[in-house]
């Protein structure tokens, strides 16, 4: 499970329904993150075109999708979550270069660290194994969202 505030509106995580129901046979679901209450989130589905259609009276009318925090668990990065995002793998590391911010540069390597540098200055080695807070650490830095370039289907543990 994760905490209301690991998440900022955006971030990309798994809906798993059998976490809170074992004998659940709905096959867990990514969703991106809409709004943060302290028990639950508001989603949306990410890549999809998410509006609402104007009634009569011109008031627009949804179905708020919410989902329990107990219901939600992060995704794990994985070299091919990397990859779809823009690593490239250099010397052994998942590297992502990012030039339009002072190139940038983000490296993974296999013990669950990413290396945060600009040039001429040492890297800062920091604990990262979900998604998120990949999400989370990269706007915090840039001011920019990091999204996926194309979603992964598969639930990963």
């Amino acid at each position: 499970m994760i905490k209301a505030r690991e998440l900022r509106i955006g971030n990309l995580v798994t809906w798993n329904r059998a976490l809170v129901s074992p004998t659940s046979t709905l096959p867990p679901m990514q969703i991106e993150v809409a709004a943060i209450l302290a028990d639950r989130i508001n989603y949306v589905f990410p890549n999809i075109e998410n509006r609402v259609e104007p009634f009569e009276d011109d008031v627009a009318q949804s179905g708020v999708r919410f989902k329990m925090l107990e219901e939600i668990e992060p995704i794990v990065l994985t070299a091919e979550l990397l990859k779809n995002i823009g690593f490239e793998e250099k010397e052994g590391k998942l590297v992502l270069v990012c030039p339009h911010i002072h190139h940038l540069q983000l490296s993974f390597d296999d013990t669950q660290l990413i290396y945060i540098s600009l040039p001429g200055s040492n890297p800062i080695a920091l604990s990262v194994k979900f998604f998120h807070q990949l999400q989370n650490l990269f706007f915090a830095i840039t001011g920019e969202e990091l999204r996926l370039s194309c979603m992964v289907s598969k639930h990963k543990q």
